[in-house]
This record gives structure tokens, C-alpha cells and sequence, in this order.
């Protein structure tokens, strides 16, 4: 009998000996220690959101910036024109206690939907999931009070940038006649005019760069800084792409 058990611990040990000589076979097989996985994991995740959160500040630009303000306070140059303050999206209090799908929600289907201002219009059917997707990403950066890391390897194009970010005032062609232009009555020189030609690619860096606060002309306050969420390289491209607009 005492044959037979110290027979069975060996046995025992052995098995347990093999199992363990396995796992870290499979485990060096697999090409990560456990400990740089997750980090691997982390910096995947944090790109990606970084590049949500850059592409959410383009677009809050070209579609939101106009009412609720460059630094999201609902400051914008049309919020002492509408009959209910825009929200204060840098309001951390308050952006707490709501659900991302929440904010996707009033984004998508507008303050009416949800009991509030008539002017926060419905983006649904203009925007595409992801847009809104990211455009709540960077309501997040706003009410957290923290700037967008701008990614100086943005794949993003002149052209990708203008569909985003400059068409809503700019239109299509460039001609002014933008959906925010038509609709606030707001005259927005043709780019391809003399005028706009005329300038610099100085100028043109420097209007595209930093915005134009000229108070006495109506649509110049309409013009937000774009250097906070695009590379110096990109803004060249869209000095070039607004050149390409010229009248023949």
C-alpha cells in the first residue's frame, strides 16, 4: 500500500511538472510576456481615441462651433441670436451624469426630440454614425477641460478636411453658398473670387491658421482658428486647394 502511494505522487508530480513546462511553452509561443500586452493593448486604444477626438474637433467646427463656441462655453458668434443659450459643453457637472449614447442621441435627433432648444438641429441624416460618434468623443475632451493632441501624421487630405469642416459655410464648390451661409443669411466671399485670390498664401495660411475675429464684418466672425486641429502641412494643402477654386 505505501508502494502504491508514493507510486501515485510521483505520478502526480510529473503531471504537474508537464503541465507547467506547457503553459510556459504556449505561453513564450505566443510572442507577448503578459505584461506587455495589455500596455500594447492600451496604446492601440489610446490612438484610436486620440484620432476620434481629433477628427470630433473638425467636424465641431465646420458644424458646431458657430453656436456653441471655439472653447464649446455656447459662445459662439450666432449664440446671442437665438432665444436659448447653447449648452456649455466644457459643463463637467452636468456631462457626467449623461451616457455617451445619451449625447449621440441629442446630437442625432436634436434638442426638440429631447424637450429642449429648437435650434439644436437634428444631425442624423447629415452625419454618419461615426461622425457623430466622434463628435461625442470630443464633447467629452470639451467638458473635461483638456486640449486634443493633434496628430502630426493625420492621414486626412485638403479635400477629406473641406467636406469635413469647410463645406458647411464654404459650399461644395466654394461659391459661399453653404447650408449654415444660406440659412443665417451670412455673405461668405466666393474663394475662387479676385479677392480671395488676391491674397497671399501668407494671408490665406494665416486666416486659415489663427480665424478672423473682425467684429465689424458679419461673416468674418464666423471664421473659427483651425491650427488646433490641423498640421501645418495640411493647412498648406488648403491654401493649394483654394488656389485650384480660381475663376479661369
Amino acid at each position: 500500500m505505501r508502494k502504491h502511494t508514493e507510486r501515485n505522487r510521483r505520478l502526480t508530480a510529473a503531471f504537474l511538472g508537464g503541465a507547467l513546462m506547457l503553459s510556459a511553452a504556449l505561453s513564450g509561443c505566443s510572442g507577448n510576456t503578459p505584461s506587455e500586452s495589455p500596455t500594447e493593448k492600451t496604446r492601440e486604444r489610446q490612438a484610436s481615441a486620440a484620432e476620434h477626438q481629433l477628427d470630433g474637433l473638425r467636424l465641431y467646427l465646420g458644424y458646431c462651433f458657430i453656436c456653441h463656441g471655439q472653447t464649446g462655453r455656447g459662445d459662439g458668434p450666432y449664440a446671442a441670436s437665438l432665444s436659448a443659450l447653447p449648452a456649455d459643453l466644457t459643463d463637467k457637472g452636468y456631462f457626467d451624469r449623461k451616457t455617451d449614447r445619451e449625447i449621440y442621441d441629442f446630437i442625432s435627433k436634436g434638442g426638440i426630440a429631447h424637450g429642449k432648444s429648437i435650434h439644436m438641429r437634428p444631425f442624423g441624416m447629415q452625419l454618419t454614425r461615426q461622425q457623430i460618434m466622434d463628435i461625442v468623443a470630443y464633447v467629452r475632451v470639451l467638458n473635461e477641460e483638456r486640449p486634443v493632441e493633434l496628430e502630426k501624421k493625420s492621414g486626412n487630405t485638403a479635400d477629406d478636411i473641406y467636406g469635413m469642416s469647410c463645406i458647411m459655410c464654404h459650399g461644395r464648390d466654394g461659391e459661399g453658398d453653404g447650408e449654415i451661409s444660406r440659412k443665417l443669411g451670412i455673405a461668405i466671399r466666393p474663394l475662387g473670387s479676385d479677392a480671395v485670390q488676391a491674397m497671399s498664401d501668407k494671408e490665406m495660411n494665416a486666416i486659415i491658421s489663427g480665424g478672423i475675429t473682425d467684429t465689424s464684418r458679419q461673416s468674418a466672425r464666423y471664421m473659427p482658428a483651425w491650427s488646433n486641429s490641423l498640421t501645418d502641412e495640411q493647412i498648406r494643402q488648403l491654401v493649394a486647394y483654394i488656389r485650384a477654386l480660381a475663376k479661369p
